[in-house]
């Protein structure tokens, strides 16, 4: 099951050429993730102040495709491809949404800590809601 959120490129998203920045799509890689998990019932802000439990990306491999420019419509999907006890990994593509062309895709692994120490049920946390 994927996630799909739609937005427009702002004015703070791009660099002087009005050519996105590489940087924002990292930030809205990480919107994807919480609302992919979000929709599943899985809030992070209560995972943190309620169980101390946060989800830091450990691994991230992304490509760059193309640019997306000022004012484009673009379309970013969100979908689990691993889950383990320790680590969940996501597959992220963003892509214009006039064309469907591909401008970045990247894989996340996040893994679980709670109290600082890794969690060795992070499959038992997301109670398998996650599972494609």
């Amino acid at each position: 099951m994927k996630n799909k959120l739609e937005f427009q490129v702002q004015y703070a998203d791009t660099d002087a050429y009005g050519v996105v920045w590489h940087g924002a799509y990292l930030r809205w890689m990480e919107q994807g993730r919480v609302e992919y998990l979000f929709e599943r019932g899985i809030e992070i802000q209560k995972l943190q102040y309620e169980k101390n439990i946060v989800m830091p990306v450990v691994e991230l491999d992304i490509k760059y495709k193309m640019s997306a420019k000022l004012m484009d419509k673009i379309v970013l999907e969100t979908s689990v491809i691993e889950l383990s006890k320790t680590s969940v990994k996501f597959l992220q593509e963003i892509s214009l949404k006039e064309t469907g062309k591909i401008c970045t895709s990247a894989v996340v692994r996040a893994t679980s800590l709670q109290n600082g120490k890794i969690m060795k049920n992070l499959d038992e946390l997301l109670n398998g809601e996650v599972r494609e």
